[in-house]
């Protein structure tokens, strides 16, 4: 397959000439969807364009009633932030990462590509992770992330980071180690590392009050789910057998 038919672009150039590239898909704890579409809110991004694929999910999200492509882009001075609401299937991740890359290639020059996400670690907490494609980027993080020996980035992110370094492109990527399904207090560690990094400056109080909420929800959930699975098992004597009609 020719990358360039596994995308559509529909998009004019991105303003600047010279770009950071933000990039969150939905993955671990969806922490790279969750953080770029507060920072996307919060910091006053431009929607300036849409992406989409015959190989991904077909859906559409409407806000306030209006309908959205599944990826999208938006700007803000050199800042270009790719925001995806669909995972991207891994046997496309290649060649959804190449084409989306040579896109922003032909029009603009990526200074730094960064990848948000999460990594399930098996540890408690949300310590974030840092890997760069050149020393110097490396030695840019090292004050925000933590640099493991070895570190396994798979899916898109994996491949986007792959194909920048191919490229030449400095690539940056912050991984939040989470163990849930939604986990709003990882995507804030990552804010506050794109705020070091890149001085958004963007407050993440409002987020921390909704991820105390989805905290409360699952732990009312798990409860929910104890307490049917003990009534499930509870034995019923032959008194409580009852039957109404």
């Amino acid at each position: 397959m020719d990358v360039t038919e596994a995308v559509r672009v529909e998009s004019p150039a991105p303003t600047a000439k010279e770009i950071v590239l933000l990039t969150g898909f939905p993955g671990s704890g969806l922490v790279g969807s969750i953080a770029l579409q507060y920072l996307v809110e919060t910091a006053g991004f431009t929607h300036f364009g849409n992406v989409t694929s015959r190989f991904l999910p077909q859906i559409s999200l409407a806000t306030n009633g209006i309908a959205q492509a599944p990826v999208r882009l938006y700007e803000k001075d050199n800042f270009v932030a790719v925001l995806a609401d669909v995972p991207v299937p891994p046997q496309i991740s290649y060649e959804f990462a190449a084409a989306l890359i040579a896109w922003f290639s032909k029009k603009t020059t990526i200074t730094d590509l960064v990848v948000v996400g999460g990594v399930v670690s098996g540890g408690e907490g949300e310590r974030v992770f840092g890997v760069a494609t050149t020393p110097d980027a490396l030695e840019k993080i090292k004050d925000t992330a933590i640099v493991l020996p070895a570190l396994s980035i798979t899916g898109v992110s994996g491949s986007l980071i792959i194909e920048a370094q191919l490229r030449g492109i400095p690539a940056t990527g912050f991984l939040v180690e989470t163990n849930f399904n939604v986990d709003p207090r990882a995507a804030i560690e990552a804010l506050k590392a794109l705020n070091s990094r890149y001085g958004f400056d963007v407050d993440t109080a409002p987020l921390m009050e909704q991820a105390d909420q989805v905290e409360a929800m699952m732990h009312q959930l798990a409860n929910d789910v104890q307490e049917q699975e003990q009534s499930e098992e509870k034995p019923i004597s032959a008194g409580e057998q009852m039957m109404y009609g």
